[in-house]
């Protein structure tokens, strides 16, 4: 009597555990492939899932990715903003260069550079190698936020 109950328990939990989850995904390419792990886009085809705080087993009602069509229409609200960002990039790196460009016609003409966070009442300037090395990275900058355009 008991061995009925103890197959009958252990063809349960095998078949409980041979229970998995199938994900179909379609790839950029049209092509359908099945796993048994989830991936981004990927849809419940067969297993347990919650949903909605219940318990589906059917498969997954999202909807389907989108297609890919050799459609090349470009959006407009898209270029509208890739566009302004464009321009907002533009007038932030032309901001920048005009100070960076007054910055090292400053360090160019002055005998001595003072060290960053020194005082009116306390003046500190540095070294000479210091402040060569200064010039520099300010010029650097410079070409870096103006495209290489640094004519004075």
């Amino acid at each position: 009597m008991r061995r009925p109950v103890i197959f009958t328990i252990a063809a349960l939990a095998a078949t409980a555990l041979a229970h998995a989850d199938v994900y179909k995904s379609v790839d950029a390419k049209g092509e359908v492939s099945y796993s048994d792990v989830w991936s981004p886009g990927a849809t419940l085809i067969k297993g347990l899932s919650m949903k909605n705080g219940q318990l589906a087993t059917e498969e997954d009602s999202s909807p389907p990715p989108p297609r890919v069509t050799n459609d090349h229409t470009p959006d407009p609200s898209k270029l509208a903003a890739q566009k302004a960002v464009s321009q907002d990039l533009a007038a932030t790196r032309a901001t920048q260069c005009a100070a960076l460009k007054d910055q090292y016609a400053k360090e160019i003409r002055a005998l001595r550079i003072r060290k960053p966070g020194s005082t009116d009442d306390d003046p500190q300037y540095m070294s000479v190698s210091d402040a060569d090395a200064e010039r520099v990275r300010t010029k650097q900058a410079m070409d870096e936020a103006c495209g290489g355009d640094t004519s004075q």
